[in-house]
């Protein structure tokens, strides 16, 4: 009996693993509050756990805790799943990279909010570790449109349709942060989008593990 009970709760942890992950994925919300002086509507979300911000250290705290989460859910899905190698691997790949972000690589300093900290962003006088953010989070944004394609195509998860959809919604919003990054306004609101999208996938991937884990007496998200 103890062993049964045990094993439930080791299925039903990937899906924990995943909902927690969005939850903490999603402390930007607060933002306004902890950090009423951020530019909402252009700033970056990362800007937030940027070293010389308020509050800072909760959001980096947020995104070491949710990557960690995330990574721990895909590794728990490469062993445990008889497919979606790719998307899970993707997962994995988002999960590591977004703990880095909070972890070692945070920003500096907020260059939207901070016109010193813009002109040190812009002529390479910040520590390597806030050029370093941006490959982190490009890689992080990668992994997670692979995740969510890859678990899509494999048939796990959403239904595939849905799966697809929340895929390309995703990608759509990580390319028009890009465009208006690059063209200096309007990245804040789109950003956030983005980030909405990833953490309400999995949230979701979260709900069909657990429903499948139920039915079925493992975790196949």
């Amino acid at each position: 009996m103890r062993a049964d009970s045990d094993g439930r709760v080791a299925a039903r942890a990937p899906a924990v693993c995943c909902a927690s992950a969005a939850v903490l994925y999603s402390l930007w919300v607060l933002g306004p509050w902890i950090n009423p002086g951020l530019d909402a509507l252009n700033g970056y979300v990362s800007e937030l756990a940027a070293r010389d911000q308020p509050g800072s250290w909760l959001f980096r705290v947020g995104d070491g805790l949710a990557g960690l989460l995330a990574a721990a859910a895909a590794a728990a899905g490469i062993r445990g799943s008889g497919g979606g190698l790719v998307g899970w691997s993707g997962l994995l790949v988002f999960g590591v990279a977004t703990g880095l972000d909070g972890a070692l690589t945070p920003m500096t300093c907020a260059s939207f909010v901070d016109s010193g900290c813009a002109v040190r962003e812009l002529v390479g006088a910040l520590p390597a570790t806030h050029a370093l953010h941006e490959m982190t989070s490009s890689v992080a944004a990668l992994g997670v449109l692979v995740a969510m394609g890859g678990l899509a195509g494999a048939g796990i998860g959403l239904p595939a349709r849905w799966g697809w959809a929340w895929c390309s919604a995703t990608g759509l919003a990580t390319a028009v942060t890009l465009g208006a990054l690059w063209a200096g306004a309007g990245a804040g609101v789109v950003q956030r989008v983005q980030l909405s999208l990833i953490a309400t996938w999995l949230i979701a991937l979260a709900v069909t593990g657990a429903r499948r884990t139920r039915s079925a007496g493992g975790f196949d998200a």
